[in-house]
């Protein structure tokens, strides 16, 4: 997954520099939130003025100045039911059909910040600022053979989808280099079994030679033809014949299955050797180099690669807030409060709170479709936190300790199955953090935490094994589902924000009151990027009469 930029920088060095200043005077703590300068870059440009940092009376205060248009009218918002002309057919005029003014929304670049500075939710994805309200994101892959499945470039290998151990049976043990025999499909490839796909579990087969009878047909058409019935030939398998229903035909992503023998076998032993993947075979399993002769006589084993983009667009959040006339005189006068202000960060903590919700959403979303593939491809009891005492010596504490160890596993489980890094933040409810609160240097089998037993601790709550722990108090007490994923650079899978705007604002007066009524719009996308996002995240199973051991509400 790459990044593309529409707006020409002259460097990010000299942006940082002029925009660092202005935005710490807002507060903004620009180490959790790099990509602020960014933004504030191109926040600037979309406003059609110039730098808003030249545009400053004390550290810390901007303005807004769009160009005055002489003769623009009085300002009149447009509606989904009006038309570009009035029912009399005459611009301007003052039917129903009308046009709006064409005024313009002040955007209040403090206001972004607030909403930066309240969304946790920017800790547990990358966020990537949108230079357009639409956009694309590109994906490569690399696939062993030339990137086609047609007749004229035969696949080395295929992934057969819908077929699995599960769909084989368990009785039916098969290791690599074992035929496959198609019975029904009378001009069938000559396939051999190479291994499961690591990511979904799907099987992966190699294509020895196509059927001498259907030269013109492609691999893909040959095996999906008549809803094939395997058999096993040479190998310690079962050889009773059962149906298996083929959903689809595809190539082999080196990205996801790495495949030994592929660059290491001659054309004469090509047939003849098995190979091995995605994972370490036995000792001695995995094919060697060729000889020189051998290399001198062989083909290339031919690779390709394929690009493919996926179509962004920003959503939108709006929300609107008002006052009476009298509660903005009488709050300030008796409580000296600025109402307008206070308006203003409720309009934007609402926002901040939906953003949130959406980004953990999505998280929890991907990492139950990534534990469908653990349960098929590692075992159904990986990611599952059994809390059965086993003996007389558990206690509150022993069950505490296992969590810890749970959550060092599955964040392992995360760089084993994504292949870019270990987890690195946990999310939970306060439930699950005071556990881990109150297990914090447990002194018979001491491990690694910066958990304080201190209660009142919402969002960031310390660390385990260097996993960070959010509390989303928007998490009942009694939600069992602990989310451990991992934050990666903008390049690599998993869930992306990309903030178009982050926040507008539309003050108006009501002619009939003069009460003030502020409007605050968001628009931003929030995507999964890259192949298999969902392997940067799972969840760790526990039964919800579980979790009250963790804190001692339920007898053991």
């Amino acid at each position: 997954m790459a990044r593309t930029k529409i707006f020409k920088r002259s460097g990010d060095a000299k942006m940082d520099q002029t925009w660092n200043p202005i935005l710490e005077g807002y507060g903004a703590n620009l180490e959790k939130t790099p990509w602020l300068a960014e933004y504030a870059h191109n926040h600037a440009i979309f406003d059609n003025t110039s730098p808003v940092f030249e545009q400053y009376t004390g550290p810390g205060v901007l303005y807004q100045t769009p160009t005055s248009l002489p003769g623009i009218g009085a300002a009149g918002a447009p509606t989904s039911t009006q038309t570009p002309f009035s029912a009399a057919g005459a611009k301007g005029g003052y039917g129903t059909a009308d046009t709006g003014s064409g005024d313009k929304f002040p955007s209040l670049l403090p206001v972004a910040i607030q909403v930066a500075a309240k969304t946790i939710g920017f800790d547990l994805a990358p966020v990537i600022p949108m230079d357009s309200p639409v956009g694309f994101l590109p994906y490569l892959d690399y696939l062993y053979t030339g990137g086609r499945t047609d007749s004229d470039f035969e696949p080395f290998m295929v992934k057969l989808q819908g077929v699995t151990q599960t769909t084989i049976g368990a009785s039916n043990a098969i290791a690599a280099g074992d035929r496959l025999n198609f019975t029904n499909v009378a001009d069938a490839p000559d396939c051999d079994f190479v291994g499961f796909s690591r990511v979904d579990g799907h099987m992966i087969v190699k294509i020895n030679a196509e059927a001498a009878n259907a030269a013109s047909t492609s691999v893909a058409t040959q095996l999906n033809a008549g809803g094939p019935v395997l058999t096993f030939g040479a190998g310690p398998v079962n050889t009773t014949d059962f149906t298996i229903a083929i959903a689809n035909v595809q190539l082999v992503s080196a990205l996801e299955n790495h495949i030994s023998g592929f660059t290491s076998v001659s054309d004469a032993d090509y047939q003849t050797t098995a190979f091995n993947g995605p994972y370490m075979p036995t000792t001695g399993s995995v094919a060697g180099g060729m000889k020189r002769e051998e290399s001198e006589s062989s083909r290339f084993r031919q690779m390709g690669l394929r690009m493919f983009t996926k179509f962004i667009e920003a959503k939108t959040d709006q929300v609107a807030i008002s006052a009476s006339v009298e509660q903005i005189q009488d709050l300030n006068r008796v409580w000296n409060y600025d109402v307008v202000s206070m308006l203003e960060n409720v309009a934007v903590n609402d926002l901040a709170q939906s953003i949130n919700k959406q980004i953990v959403d999505r998280i929890f979303n991907l990492a139950d479709k990534h534990n469908t593939a653990i349960d098929l491809v590692e075992g159904a009891n990986i990611t599952k936190l059994d809390l059965s005492a086993s003996g007389g010596f558990e206690n509150v504490s022993t069950l505490q300790r296992r969590l810890v160890t749970k959550i060092l596993e599955i964040s392992n489980l995360i760089y084993h199955r994504g292949r870019f890094g270990a987890g690195t933040f946990m999310i939970t409810n306060g439930r699950i953090a005071s556990a881990l609160a109150d297990v914090a240097g447990y002194s018979i089998a001491t491990h690694s935490t910066d958990m304080g037993g201190v209660a009142g601790n919402l969002y960031p709550a310390g660390k385990v094994y260097g996993v960070q722990v959010y509390v989303d108090p928007n998490l009942s007490f009694g939600d069992s589902r602990i989310c451990i994923g991992r934050k990666g650079a903008d390049e690599e899978p998993g869930l992306k924000f990309m903030p178009y705007i982050m926040a507008e604002s539309l003050q108006t007066i009501s002619e009939g009151t003069f009460s003030p009524k502020i409007g605050m719009k968001s628009r931003y996308a929030i995507e999964e990027a890259g192949w298999h996002p969902e392997t940067q995240y799972a969840n760790i199973a526990m039964t919800a009469g579980d979790i009250g051991k963790l804190t001692g509400s339920v007898a053991l």
